[in-house]
């Protein structure tokens, strides 16, 4: 993937979790970042190396499927078998990550493995920003995984952009209610498509999507309105540095096809891969900004049901990232209801 330059790197250290967000020249968030428990048991990151083992051959699919040091299965590409046997140990480049229901995808590669870790892996692709110093942000990490988790977006001269994903593809839908503008029909039509072309770039970029994108455009649209709403969407994606994006005119229906290469695991499904842990994380975030606001208070995070549980299979990670956050001012109990609180004691 190519690098391309950020204005910032913010950052959120949180207990159990740091998360980073890259910004544009306009201030706005383009690409997030997120790692759990100082990385202890995560799955292996776009363009990281490593050792891989074969374990079993799967012919009909042309490939194989492979176990990394984690424990993680992998699926590497194969025209043949190349003299390769099951046990086999070889080394690895991670193409794409695991996302929901599919596995990482890897190629083999020859000489050393990089020692990157999987933040400054994520830096690499974010150019000169990543050598500038990164500063920590709070609230406008969090308001950048709000963006990638939000059903749609207000267009910057008005209107909402709605984003539906599905297994096959990822709907990008218009919606012109509240916008104005001058001109011909044409003309706004244009403007808006444009908006909406370059936004959905950003929101490919920013929630890590793949695969196939259909943007259902306003109009009326022209063969050179057509032309020009292709070429800002194709501009967009090259200016963001997402290597392989292909970008068609709209059809005659007003619909612009667009297809990106899977490359991270997209927000969504970081969050619903282990929810019971993402709500342990956000409670502990919510403890933190309280902390925070009152320097003298202590706290009680009471914790039900599957956050409890949660807890409990991540004890040694989590009193360790409470201990270091909160020295001594936060304590974890079991809730007697399947309720989760936080409490000043």
């Amino acid at each position: 993937m190519s690098s391309i330059n950020a204005s910032a790197i913010l950052t959120h250290t949180a207990p159990g979790e740091t998360r980073a967000v890259a910004i544009d020249a306009d201030g706005r968030p383009f690409k997030l970042f997120s790692q759990r428990w100082s990385g202890n048991g995560e799955r292996v990151r776009f363009g990281q190396t490593s050792n891989a083992r074969l374990r079993a051959f799967a012919d009909a699919l042309q490939g194989a499927f492979l176990e990394l040091p984690s424990g993680e299965e992998a699926f590497l590409r194969l025209k043949s078998r190349d003299g390769l046997t099951e046990g086999a140990l070889f080394r690895v480049i991670v193409r794409s990550e695991a996302r929901f229901e599919k596995l990482a995808r890897v190629s083999r590669i020859e000489g050393s493995m990089n020692e990157r870790d999987a933040f400054e892996l994520w830096c690499e692709h974010i150019g000169e920003a990543s050598a500038q110093s990164v500063r920590e942000d709070a609230d406008k990490v969090i308001a950048a995984f709000d963006d990638a988790l939000a059903s749609s977006m207000t267009l910057p001269n008005g209107g909402r952009l709605h984003i539906e994903r599905t297994r096959a593809l990822t709907a990008f839908d218009i919606d012109t209610a509240g916008r104005m503008s001058k001109g011909s029909a044409g003309a706004r039509a244009l403007a808006t498509n444009k908006e909406a072309a370059l936004e959905m770039a950003r929101q490919v970029s920013l929630r890590g999507l793949g695969g196939n994108l259909i943007l259902d455009c306003v109009g009326p649209l022209n063969a050179m309105s057509r032309q020009q709403v292709q070429t800002t969407a194709q501009t967009a994606f090259n200016d963001l540095g997402i290597d392989g994006a292909k970008t068609l005119k709209p059809s005659p229906l007003g619909l612009l096809e667009a297809s990106v290469p899977w490359s991270v695991m997209p927000v969504e499904d970081q969050i619903s891969a282990n929810p019971s842990e993402g709500q342990l994380l956000d409670l502990l975030r919510d403890v933190q900004r309280e902390a925070k606001a009152a320097p003298m208070q202590f706290f009680e995070l009471r914790l039900g049901g599957q956050t409890w549980q949660a807890y409990l299979s991540r004890r040694n990670d989590a009193d360790a990232a409470i201990d270091k956050h909160f020295s001594g001012r936060l304590i974890i109990s079991e809730s007697p209801s399947q309720e989760s609180r936080i409490l000043k004691r």
